[in-house]
């Protein structure tokens, strides 16, 4: 099996490792937990624009922060991977991370913590997010038929690759013989009618795109490979952690409550989705939903990090016991 040596969060990584020694040696500290006129915390939490993170937005909306005497203020990023060197720092004293990116980050001697999730991967294939589409005329009819092909994926070394060459081998398909090119989510249905690539490896709500052009489906990787996993999780840093347990409970404890709403109330997640991820409401009436689930264990974390071992994801040790904090 290959073993791949490469991460997507390479410079990202760099550069959270550097702001740690710079914060550590210039005695940085943290301007949280400083208490707001009418006695709640101040803290930041770094998000991406996708739709995993919608129960910060339904926590605010709801009151739920403050509720648990919280006032919580959001930095958008551009990019999940964006909000590493911010927490590490201390910019934002918590983030919406995918599972996968802080195991990578904590292997290469971040200190981070993983404290709750937002959602699971599902292990019904026609209900994930995540799908593989090939030409609707094309002669690949199963993932056996891959070997030798090329498929496009959103990036290399993170999570997508990793459960599609999962899934690929457990379906009796060689993942060491096929090409994976690495294509923006927005241009892979274009490659794909070019003949560019055989296959996209794509999630909602580019999937409704793919569909609509008479796209093939194929089979779901996450659903196949890494059922009931991990998938985007509250992260924040070890130095946070120790020197403010309460407020770390405080934000779980609101975004569990968030959490459970979105899991139970799927509208409200697609009427506030378009308010924070430029998604069209249209698009976020219908487009596929994540598995909103608060049931966050070291179990759920394990199946990531026993396949990013086995397939040479990640370089260290990921010290999986110590990087998630269960609750209670």
């Amino acid at each position: 099996m290959l073993k791949i040596h490469r991460t997507v969060l390479a410079g990202v990584i760099t550069l959270a490792v550097a702001l740690t020694g710079t914060a550590c040696s210039a005695g940085t500290t943290s301007a949280a937990g400083i208490k707001s006129e009418d006695g709640t915390t101040a803290v930041t939490v770094s998000l991406p624009p996708i739709v995993d993170t919608a129960p910060v937005y339904i926590a605010l909306e709801k009151g739920l922060f403050k509720k648990h005497g919280l006032d919580v203020k959001v930095a958008a990023t551009p990019s999940m991977a964006a909000s590493i060197p911010a927490v590490v720092s201390g910019a934002s004293q918590f983030g919406i991370l995918g599972a996968v990116d802080v195991m990578q980050a904590s292997a290469a001697g971040l200190p981070l913590k993983m404290i709750g999730n937002t959602t699971v991967t599902t292990d019904k294939p026609l209900e994930s997010p995540e799908k593989v589409y090939v030409a609707k005329d094309s002669s690949i009819k199963a993932p056996t038929d891959l070997n030798g092909k090329t498929i496009a994926v959103s990036g290399l070394g993170g999570a997508g690759e990793l459960s599609l060459r999962a899934a690929l081998d457990k379906s009796g398909a060689d993942s060491d013989k096929i090409k994976f090119l690495e294509v923006p989510l927005d241009s892979m249905l274009d490659s794909l009618k070019r003949g560019q690539v055989d296959a996209i490896n794509t999630i909602s709500p580019f999937t409704n795109a793919a569909e609509k052009s008479g796209a093939r489906y194929l089979f779901s990787a996450g659903a196949e490979a890494v059922p009931n996993a991990l998938q985007f999780v509250l992260t924040t840093s070890a130095k946070f952690m120790e020197q403010n347990p309460k407020t770390v409970e405080d934000f779980r404890a609101a975004l569990d409550e968030a959490t459970t709403y979105a899991a139970e109330n799927p509208d409200a997640v697609r009427k506030i989705l378009p308010t924070f991820s430029g998604t069209p409401k249209e698009l976020a009436e219908v487009m596929q939903l994540p598995v909103f689930s608060t049931d966050f264990s070291v179990k759920r974390a394990r199946i990531w990090s026993d396949l990013m071992t086995d397939y040479g994801f990640v370089k260290g040790n990921i010290d999986i016991n110590s990087l998630v904090v269960p609750k209670g």
